[in-house]
């Protein structure tokens, strides 16, 4: 149980530090798109956060399959 839940407060953990710097990549970021908008908005919204979350969901589910079968024997 406590492997478990360092686990998931170490998932908690890197997912707010990547969803709470989103906003001060945007404030850092100059406006040159379209609408004020930068283009590297537009990545860091939607390319950039995805990769990061499946790979940090991966590790999460190697890691309680692991703490199970430690403690199940397998």
């Amino acid at each position: 149980m406590r492997r478990q839940l360092c686990a998931a407060l170490t998932v908690t953990a890197l997912l707010a530090l990547l969803l709470g710097l989103l906003p001060v990549l945007f404030h850092v970021l100059p406006a040159t798109g379209r609408a004020g908008v930068p283009l590297a908005v537009w990545v860091a919204l939607g390319v950039a956060p995805y990769p990061t979350l499946l790979g940090i969901g991966a590790w999460y589910v190697r890691r309680a399959e692991r703490n199970e079968g430690d403690v199940t024997g397998r």
